[in-house]
């Protein structure tokens, strides 16, 4: 179980690096980049909490907590973890603000590589 706490710290100080890197990104969109940024911070506290309860002190969470299947507790935390530090502030991002460019569906009705013969009464798609 021991190897499973390394690999939460780990998921977590990668999460922090790629909040605070995207949320460095994002400055011209301060919204997104408050998002981000407190993302990694929850994600870099987890982390920390972890090395300091677990690894540190030694402490452990009260059976009561964990139920009666502990497995099944930490795969439920583990995705909730990874949940709300990546894909949550992704999805809030997504959400909002002014497209840029055309959507998909104005890409995939025409092609990148495909010009426009125009004659007399048709146009007709040429690759």
């Amino acid at each position: 179980m021991t190897a499973f706490w390394y690999f939460i710290v780990a998921i977590g100080l990668l999460a922090t690096v790629i909040n605070f890197g995207l949320a460095t990104g994002r400055r011209e969109r301060p919204l997104y980049a408050a998002v981000r940024l407190l993302a990694g911070v929850v994600s870099l506290a987890v982390s920390g909490g972890v090395v300091l309860s677990k690894l540190a002190l030694g402490l452990h969470l009260p059976s009561s907590i964990l139920g009666t299947d502990p497995k099944a507790f930490v795969i439920i935390a583990t995705g909730l973890f990874i949940g709300g530090t990546l894909m949550l502030p992704a999805y809030i991002e997504r959400g909002g603000g002014d497209q840029q460019g055309p959507t998909l569906q104005q890409r995939a009705a025409r092609p990148a590589n495909a010009s426009v013969r125009l004659e007399r009464d048709s146009d007709q798609w040429v690759n």
